[in-house]
């Protein structure tokens, strides 16, 4: 078993205001599969041959896949022996919950697989902002990110400031076979 930087995996993967998630699941070895007869959205785990896989479901739009690829990822990392053992799966309950779930550590790794820690920023201070009657001082236009990301736009909307998340990124290691 061979420790993998967390931080340094996803720095590596960035390439301007996206983070490469195929290329991520690529590096930790994760199989993505189309199921036809997957009941809920996603599942990860284990496949027949012992490979990490996540199963989505095949009738999710783009963003959605994408999103609970981020979200499967950020379970495995974080806690490896029960995918390995059990499994997850992600239903449309877990979906509406998502919002009240930002703080998790689960919410806070996924958002950081899949966008910049520069764009959460923005991201933040816009959704901070809208609070505020100050908003002629941030030239980041948040919607237009949001609506042309590969992301579903309330899991866009979860993002937490580094300041927030630093422990966890400094914190999580995982270690795959």
């Amino acid at each position: 078993m061979s420790g993998i930087d967390i931080q340094q995996l996803i720095k590596s993967a960035t390439k301007g205001d996206t983070v490469d998630l195929k290329a991520i699941c690529q590096k930790l070895k994760i199989k993505i599969k189309l199921d036809d007869d997957l009941k809920d959205y996603c599942k990860v785990g284990l496949d027949k041959k012992r490979h990490t896989t996540i199963w989505l479901n095949s009738s999710l739009d783009r963003k959605m896949k994408y999103t609970f690829v981020a979200i499967a990822t950020a379970e495995l990392i974080i806690d490896p022996i029960r995918v390995s053992e059990q499994g997850v799966t992600y239903d449309v309950f877990f979906l509406r919950e998502l919002h009240q779930n930002k703080a998790t550590k689960l919410i806070m790794l996924a958002t950081r697989l899949a966008v910049p820690e520069h764009i959460i920023e923005h991201l933040s201070d816009d959704l901070d902002m809208q609070f505020t009657k100050n908003n002629a001082f941030n030239k980041f236009d948040s919607d237009a990110y949001i609506a042309n990301a590969e992301y579903i736009p309330e899991f866009l909307r979860c993002v937490i400031k580094e300041s927030s998340s630093k422990f966890l990124l400094n914190n999580v290691s995982a270690k795959f076979h």
